[in-house]
């Protein structure tokens, strides 16, 4: 590959992490209760920087799946104490979306 298709990518992958760590914080401070990143946010991406802002998996509600597409849901919960729902579709289909599964409000 070329320097500035790796170039490319690596910027644009850093842009894209930079607006999925925003709506983290968002969905941490109360913000936003649901924000809905489209088609081509990488599921696996948005849970790695999850991740790095310290959240965990909710060992209360397992990874699932549906049985005839690649649908995803994911539960983690913040550092806040938030049970949040991260769903996504590891092909075509579910929009990648973050959001707050249950407050206590």
């Amino acid at each position: 590959m070329n320097k500035y298709i790796k170039t490319d990518i690596e910027q644009g992958l850093q842009y894209l992490k930079t607006g999925i760590m925003n709506a983290l914080t968002d969905i941490e401070n109360g913000d936003e209760k649901e924000i809905v990143l489209g088609d081509y946010v990488p599921f696996s991406l948005v849970v790695k920087c999850a991740e790095e802002r310290g959240w965990k998996k909710d060992k209360h509600n397992d990874f699932d799946i549906n049985g005839w597409e690649c649908d995803c849901w994911y539960y983690m919960i913040t550092p806040n104490e938030k049970v949040v729902m991260i769903e996504s579709c590891l092909w075509k289909g579910l929009d990648t979306k973050i959001s707050v599964y249950n407050e206590n409000d």
